[in-house]
């Protein structure tokens, strides 16, 4: 589960949105969805293997970002992307 401080609901219909996950000292951003239950969950995907099938093993939908200051850092050239675009 993800703590509901890091998660930002973006579908009020669907209960879905962002979190910021914190593993082994790295930041990353990823796909969550808030359940019935209130609880919010991680979106699981299945990555594609060297032949272009699906693998097995289910992996988090994340965005690795790096350290805390390099999350920082990226996090602020998305935002200026953003504010530029027309």
């Amino acid at each position: 589960m993800i703590d509901p401080k890091n998660f930002i609901k973006t579908s009020e219909e669907y209960g879905d949105g962002i979190a910021v996950e914190i593993y082994k000292n790295e930041f990353g951003v990823c796909a969550a969805t808030e359940g019935k239950d209130g609880n919010i969950y991680p979106r699981w995907m299945y990555p594609q293997g060297k032949e272009r099938e699906p693998v097995k093993k289910a992996i988090p939908w994340k965005i690795t970002l790096g350290v805390k200051q390099q999350a920082i850092q990226r996090l602020e050239q998305l935002l200026m992307m953003v504010e530029q675009s027309k």
